[in-house]
């Protein structure tokens, strides 16, 4: 299997829910999707997307975009840390109260550095 199979494999082979790091919704009912290395735009029906952001994982974090807080690393002050061992880091910033509410949902991870209050 060459990169390219491989490419096309993890596109079909896509769970949001266990594989983006976080999403954003756009226009017309498009979502994209932040993951590993790679950024997807797939279109939703709204039953789909009502059922994706009711996710236990996923936490609002702004008006379009939603983080999935089994895949936060790190957390540095207000800033989420995404990645993996073949990531490139992602960051997203947030203000306190959603943070308050993404270290609620939060999975208790050993190895995730929240900030000192």
């Amino acid at each position: 299997m060459n990169q390219n199979d491989k490419v096309i494999t993890e596109y079909y082979d896509f769970d949001p829910v266990t594989d983006a790091f976080f999403f954003k919704t756009g226009a017309q009912e498009q979502v994209i999707f932040h993951g590993r290395n790679y950024i997807i735009k797939k279109r939703l029906s709204s039953a789909e997307l009502a059922s994706l952001k009711s996710q236990p994982n996923f936490v609002r974090a702004a008006s379009n975009l939603y983080v999935n807080v089994n895949k936060i690393t790190n957390i540095d002050g207000t800033t989420l840390h995404f990645r993996d061992e073949f990531a490139y880091p992602r960051t997203i910033t947030v203000s306190r109260r959603i943070l308050d509410q993404i270290k609620r949902r939060m999975p208790s991870a050993p190895d995730i550095a929240l900030p000192k209050q």
